[in-house]
């Protein structure tokens, strides 16, 4: 059923970042509402996209959808823990024409660019204007379709708002300042910078777990993500001395070396663990 499916999918991909988008109807009544199905794609034109699926109720458009199709102008505010609770109070269903600013108590941040106001309280604000519907479910501009059927709307950043706040001494957005929420399935969310971890990009070509002695790689005590470790290298360690690789052969078992590789691994020291 298309409930099963619904449930499958936000469980499985996740976390999602979540999107608390503002939109404004011709009559300049105010919309907010946050969204998961959401991300950003690409930066030439810098395009953020967002899906307000029609109500798996009611069949019919969410308010957010109607009026970005009216006015083509919305602001997608990120959200961190310190709005989190708030904009679970935004989702409520209330009736066309509520502000749902007023419901949660978040404050207006004026745009610049764009009619729509952003949340004061994120410390990243998107304007935006709509570049493309795309309906899956119903016909182009339709006000009601199949319920949970998706709509996705395709917008170009036009203007960001970053709060001080959250950047370094670089000028870039600090993960850990920033402390961005995201939703998993059901009433479950994460807080991202309580799961952060380094992994560096690779900027060369490595040698590859194909490239790793037989031995390692039908190893039964070396894991996969302790190959991908080992074989972050340019070139796999001769038995001599190679830069600041070297290999030293010890009289202990196969499984006593692979252990002690394995400590090594978990604890992050890959030249060691060579």
């Amino acid at each position: 059923s298309h409930s099963d499916i619904h449930r499958m999918l936000v469980g499985g991909v996740a976390p999602r970042p979540i999107a608390l988008v503002a939109t404004m109807d011709n009559a300049g009544l105010v919309n907010l509402s946050p969204f998961s199905f959401f991300n950003v794609f690409g930066v030439n034109p810098a395009v953020v996209c967002f899906s307000p699926a029609f109500s798996g109720r009611t069949g019919k458009a969410k308010d957010t959808m109607l009026n970005l199709l009216e006015t083509r102008e919305c602001t997608v505010s990120v959200v961190n823990y310190g709005i989190v609770h708030q904009i679970s109070l935004a989702s409520a269903p209330y009736e066309r024409g509520v502000d749902e600013f007023v419901k949660s108590g978040l404050t207006k941040l004026p745009s610049v660019k764009v009619a729509p106001p952003g949340v004061a309280e994120s410390p990243f604000v998107m304007e935006a204007r709509l570049l493309q519907h795309v309906e899956f479910g119903g016909e182009p501009g339709a006000h009601a379709g199949p319920p949970g059927s998706a709509n996705m709307m395709i917008c170009e950043i036009v203007m960001l708002h970053v709060s001080e706040s959250v950047l370094n001494e670089r000028g870039v957005i600090d993960p850990l300042l920033i402390d961005q929420v995201a939703r998993m399935g059901g009433p479950y969310y994460t807080r991202a910078r309580d799961g952060i971890f380094v992994l560096p990009q690779p900027s060369k070509i490595l040698a590859g777990i194909d490239n790793l002695p037989e031995e390692l790689r039908n190893s039964p005590i070396l894991t996969g993500k302790h190959l991908a470790q080992l074989a972050s290298v340019e070139a796999i360690p001769g038995a001599v001395e190679s830069g600041e690789w070297r290999v030293e052969r010890d009289e202990g078992t196969i499984e006593s070396r692979h252990l002690q590789a394995k400590r090594l691994l978990d604890e992050g020291d890959v030249s060691a663990a060579w």
